[in-house]
């Protein structure tokens, strides 16, 4: 399925995004999909990104914050 808005490049995005857009490429190589839509409403981007980190690096272990995706997408009947 394609997005219904299109993916913003770096080239489109405010200059603030597009430090978050640099950071996010030093770091893995790539800006994934999901912050190029977020990018649309750029002033959500930077605090997002810092919220992400710690959910992806917080104190939880690998087992127990997988269980939590799990349980929260049921709760809210996604597919995970």
């Amino acid at each position: 399925m394609a997005a219904r808005l299109p993916y913003l490049d770096r080239e489109q995005v405010p200059p603030d995004v597009q430090t978050v857009y640099d950071n996010m490429k030093k770091a893995s190589g790539r800006v994934l999909n999901i912050f190029r839509l977020m990018a649309h409403h750029a002033r959500s981007v930077a605090p997002f990104v810092a919220w992400y980190s710690t959910l992806r690096e917080g104190a939880l272990d690998l087992k127990l914050r997988q269980l939590a995706y799990v349980k929260a997408s049921q709760i809210n009947r996604c597919n995970y």
